[in-house]
């Protein structure tokens, strides 16, 4: 992936830094995944707080209702949210250099494909049944 930051604000280098590991996590992940990952490979230019700060306060980052708490609060990135936000501040070239466009589409594909097996799948079952499959999988 290539990485240009030069010349960019540093928060939105971090969202862009935030939304490159939740495209790799499958749009999932804790915050002290995320914020682990973040420092450790850039420990001069954010702290846990920043990533933490910026986790709340954009509105592309969900938070996500998680029995397991071990790693602190579960996010997800809304793609849709993401891409009219990139739109707006006018960085689609950016995220254009570093794969997003792309990798979005193939993470929404896989969500449409793995819904569509468990719809498949899900004959026989009653409606309860299904609703948890799906709500396991669009957690």
């Amino acid at each position: 992936m290539a990485r240009s930051n030069s010349g960019f604000p540093l928060t939105e280098a971090l969202v862009f830094d935030i939304v490159d590991f939740l495209l790799g996590k499958g749009g999932y992940a804790f915050s002290n995944e995320i914020s682990y990952h973040i420092v450790d490979n850039n420990p001069r230019r954010y702290t846990s707080r920043e990533v933490v700060g910026i986790l709340r306060n954009r509105p592309m980052f969900q938070h996500r209702q998680s029995s397991d708490r071990r790693a602190g609060i579960k996010w997800r990135l809304d793609m849709l949210t993401f891409e009219q936000y990139i739109s707006q501040k006018g960085y689609n070239d950016r995220a254009e250099e570093r794969g997003f466009f792309d990798r979005m589409n193939g993470l929404k594909g896989e969500h449409i494909e793995n819904t569509k097996r468990v719809i498949d799948n899900g004959e026989g079952l009653d409606a309860d049944e299904v609703y948890e499959m799906l709500a396991n999988l669009w957690v």
